[in-house]
Formats: structure tokens, C-alpha cells, sequence
């Protein structure tokens, strides 16, 4: 489609780097690259040099960081949640590839009942590599043989969480979509985009204005401002910028460092927040206090590209705000896992923290998913595990098992469990064994213990 493929698309604003609803779900490496593609195309954004008056305070947390991490023991504290009377299996946070799918199914699953998990599984793999849609709902029903509606409600949810225009079935639903998002981020809309592009996207495509205009009685310049507005904020898929591979490394450094104090409250610092080593190009404000002494297209060239640099530093300030205010109420809740470990970990979702913070759902799923907290025992800890509510039962699961003399079924697992005040099924021991790939009790050899 032409609109997407013009020669003068080359140089056009970027349009992920100008929402904040999909940089929010950059980890902080595809944030820092994606800046550094900013600089390269935008002149009237630059990087600050270090004599400049920089905010160190990343750096000075990572020393304090690094400097916990050299006092701590390898084999005690490192792997404690903080008193050290428990260890945490440190293979529950190795870095691990995970593919466009995997992310999806893994923050849809978290945020639907478990009776639904099956149907967002099939969802996800009905997925193409540009995250279209290529089922009908009613066939996915028919695969499961659940109620339509069921499908079409993981559907709605996962378009919720994941990247704009996600499980759209084309290039204009996709479009749609995103439009309709960008709305409710209150960004300036023109008037008659979405009818364009609702019924007229071939003809902008092939820049047939005139057809347009005569059949919606609008002027051509609109018509052209719609155009570049759909150019310059809009992607033609879903997942442009999100690896389909799984050969990308995630948790590989931390987006969020949180710290004891002296007071023995904890701080939370968002890290390699690019907005502070970031401003506008002072020759470019100068230029623009001097309008009458460039030409038209010199000042149009200037403005834009000012307008361009603003709207990328207000996203960044945004989005590390709203990680900011997300991280801090997160650790409020889990306070006593970051203090005492695994097994005082809170039962906690993003409906939860979204409603304490006011915002949607779906801005907490995006602010967490990918990443990565830095906890003041030195470990890296996915951001996903704050939401990990069996975590402390698999914990004590794990122990009951390692300690047993003839293997216990899951019924006097769940009862032992019971005991210990986690009230879990049956059904639910046998979950959470096969997730920790612990073999059931038939399969488990008898221990004997040497007096």
C-alpha cells in the first residue's frame, strides 16, 4: 500500500517512540535504542554531554547496588529474599528468549481465570508473525467447543494488554484501533481520520484526494493532514516492533532498582532513564526566535522537528513517571517478600495496582511486562513475579516434597498444604507440581534416610 511505502516515508516521526502506550512496554535496552534512532533522524533533539548538569542519581544508586552485591555471600544472601532463612531457585529468574507469543500468552494468562487459559493459548498461536488474527472467533469456539462469547472476550482482552491493533484481522482494523487508543491518550485526532480511513483507506493510500473529498465533502487539505497524521502515528501492524524470533535476551539489566534506606523504607529509582541525558537543540530554539529570517520551508522544517523532539521528551517524562508511581506501589504491597522473602509474597494483580494508581489495566500490563526490578538482596527479578501469587505455595510445595520419606500424593499435599493455611485443591498441587516439573507421587522414588 502506497500510504506506507512512499519514498518520503523515510525521514517521517517514528510513531511508536510518540505513544506512550507502546513505549511504556519497551524494556529499558529497546528504549535506548530507539533514542538513539531518534538522534540519528532529528536534528532538534540532542544528547547531552557529561560536563553538562546531569542527574546522576542511576548512577548513584548502582554504585550503592554494586557495592551491596560485593558484600554479599554467593551462596547465602545472594539468593535470599532477605533474612536468609530461605533460598529461591535462582533458575526461576535466568534470562530467558521469549518470543512475541510467549509475552502475550504469559500477561493474557495472568489476567483472565484459569477455566479461559486454554482458549488464550489458542488465541496466541492463531496469531501471525505481525500479530493479525488469522481465525475467526467462531472457529476457535468450534476447536474448543466453548461458547463464542468466551473467545471473544480473551479476544477483547488481549487487544486490552497487548501492542495497539493486536488480534485486528487488517491493516484497517489495525489502523482503527490505534486511532481510537490514541484518542483516549488525548492526543489531537484530525476530525475526519477515522471515517477515512474506515471507508476510504485504498483511495488515501493511492492518493485519490479528489475521490475523497467529493464523496465525504471535505477539502483535499484535510484530506492531506489526515494522511500524514495516519504517517506519522499509526502503524500498519500490530507488533512492528516487538521480536517474533525468541532469540532476544531479556532481564539482561534492570529497569527499576529498589533500595533499603537508612530508615529502613525502600526507595524505588527508575534506571537509564534517557529524558535526563536528553534536550532540544538550543540552535534549533534560537532559529525559531528568528522566524523572519528563514525562508518557509526552512521555518516548516525547523517547527516540525521542534514540535517532533517536544513530544518525545513529554512521552519519555511520562513514561517513566508512570513506571515510577506503578514500581512504588507495587513495592508498598510486597514489602514483606522484600524483606523477608518468597514466602511473604501478597497476593496481588494489575487490576489491583491500577485502580490504586488510576489508570487502566492495560497500562499496568504494559508497564511491567519486560521488566526487570533490581532488589536490594543484588537479584534480578522480573517484574512479572510481584504478580506471581502461587509462588509462595510452589515454595512450600517444593519443600513438603524434598522432605518426604514415602512420596505424598497430591490429596495429602493439598491437606499439608491446608495445614499450613494455603487452602488449595487437589487439582491445584497437581498444577503447580507439573509447572515445577516435579514428577507425581507413583514416579517419585521412596527416600531413605542413613541414620
Amino acid at each position: 500500500m502506497e500510504l506506507f511505502l512512499a519514498p518520503q516515508l523515510e525521514t517521517r516521526v517514528t510513531p511508536a517512540l510518540l505513544t506512550l502506550t507502546q513505549m511504556l512496554s519497551l524494556p529499558s535496552i529497546e528504549l535506548q535504542q530507539l533514542v538513539q534512532q531518534e538522534l540519528s533522524e532529528n536534528p532538534a533533539l540532542e544528547e547531552l554531554e557529561m560536563e553538562d548538569d546531569i542527574d546522576l542519581t542511576d548512577e548513584a544508586i548502582l554504585r550503592v547496588l554494586e557495592q551491596r552485591l560485593g558484600d554479599l555471600n554467593p551462596a547465602g544472601d545472594m539468593l535470599s529474599g532477605g533474612d536468609g532463612e530461605e533460598e529461591i531457585d535462582p533458575l526461576l529468574f535466568v534470562a530467558a528468549p521469549q518470543s512475541l507469543g510467549e509475552q502475550l500468552l504469559r500477561d493474557l494468562r495472568a489476567s483472565l481465570p484459569e477455566r479461559d487459559h486454554a482458549i488464550a493459548r489458542l488465541v496466541v498461536e492463531s496469531l501471525d508473525e505481525h500479530g493479525f488474527l488469522i481465525d475467526e472467533p467462531s472457529d476457535l469456539a468450534g476447536t474448543l467447543h466453548v461458547d463464542e462469547t468466551r473467545v471473544t472476550s480473551v479476544i477483547t482482552k488481549l487487544r486490552e494488554i497487548g501492542p495497539p491493533g493486536i488480534a485486528t484481522r487488517t491493516v484497517q482494523e489495525c489502523l482503527l484501533a490505534q486511532l481510537d487508543l490514541l484518542i483516549a491518550e488525548g492526543v489531537a485526532v484530525p476530525p475526519d481520520a477515522h471515517m477515512i480511513v474506515r471507508d476510504h483507506l485504498d483511495d488515501l493510500g493511492a492518493r485519490r484526494d479528489r475521490r475523497i473529498a467529493q464523496h465525504l465533502n471535505i477539502s483535499e487539505a484535510a484530506i492531506e493532514v489526515v494522511r500524514a497524521f495516519v504517517q506519522h502515528h499509526c502503524y500498519p501492524y500490530p507488533a512492528p516492533l516487538l521480536s517474533h524470533s525468541g532469540q532476544r535476551t531479556r532481564y539482561s539489566q534492570p529497569d527499576v532498582a529498589i533500595s533499603l534506606q537508612d530508615d529502613s523504607t525502600f526507595k524505588v529509582e527508575v534506571l537509564h532513564s534517557p529524558r535526563r541525558l536528553l534536550r532540544l537543540n538550543p540552535l534549533y530554539r534560537e532559529m525559531i526566535h528568528r522566524g523572519s529570517e528563514l525562508s518557509e520551508d526552512e521555518r516548516e522544517h525547523v517547527q516540525e522537528y521542534l514540535a517532533r523532539a517536544r513530544t518525545f521528551l513529554a512521552t519519555l517524562r511520562q513514561r517513566e513517571s508512570t513506571l515510577q508511581v506503578i514500581s512504588e506501589a507495587v513495592v508498598t504491597h510486597q514489602e514483606g517478600f522484600l524483606r523477608h522473602g518468597v514466602r511473604h509474597l501478597t497476593a496481588l494483580t494489575r487490576a489491583e495496582i491500577a485502580a490504586e494508581v488510576g489508570v487502566h489495566e492495560s497500562t499496568v500490563s504494559r508497564a511491567t511486562a519486560n521488566k526487570v526490578a533490581w532488589l536490594p538482596s543484588g537479584r534480578l527479578l522480573p517484574f512479572s513475579e510481584f504478580f506471581a501469587a502461587a509462588r509462595p505455595v510452589q515454595d512450600v510445595l517444593r519443600e513438603l516434597i524434598e522432605h518426604e520419606d514415602d512420596p505424598l500424593s497430591d490429596s495429602e499435599l493439598a491437606r499439608m498444604l491446608s495445614e499450613r493455611g494455603y487452602s488449595v485443591a487437589r487439582r491445584t498441587v497437581a498444577k503447580y507440581r507439573d509447572q515445577m516439573q516435579i514428577l507425581p507421587s507413583k514416579l517419585r522414588t521412596r527416600r531413605v534416610r542413613v541414620e
